[in-house]
């Protein structure tokens, strides 16, 4: 009766332990923001070029993609950059086409102010 009970506690744990593997912490700016896109982000706080600015985080092809999108660009997506802040090459209508179609876990980082 006791090695059975034993037994049970034990599974009971592996249970619970395995229950938090899959759980995703939400987005923490401090925590989660590479140092040199918050370096951009102060920049882009401090200049009127940059008012409606956003930036979004995506994950694409197990990487980290960030988007810095300004409203007054004449381009929608010239502002990609991987995790480690070297822009993405993304020149080609295949790989573009993919990154808009397989993007993923779309996280806004920052927004500016609108006018």
């Amino acid at each position: 009766m006791l090695k059975m009970m034993l037994i049970s506690f034990v599974l009971f744990l592996l249970f619970l332990s395995c229950q938090n593997i899959n759980v995703v912490e939400p987005f923490n700016f401090e925590r989660d923001t590479p140092e040199w896109l918050k370096t951009k982000i102060d920049t882009m706080s401090n200049h009127t070029d940059y008012y409606g600015t956003s930036v979004f985080r995506y994950e694409w092809n197990e990487d980290f993609i960030y988007h810095i999108m300004i409203p007054i660009s004449s381009c929608a997506f010239c502002e990609l950059y991987y995790e480690n802040g070297n822009r993405t090459n993304i020149v080609s209508d295949v790989l573009f086409t993919d990154f808009v179609n397989n993007r993923k876990n779309e996280t806004l980082v920052w927004e500016r102010d609108k006018w």
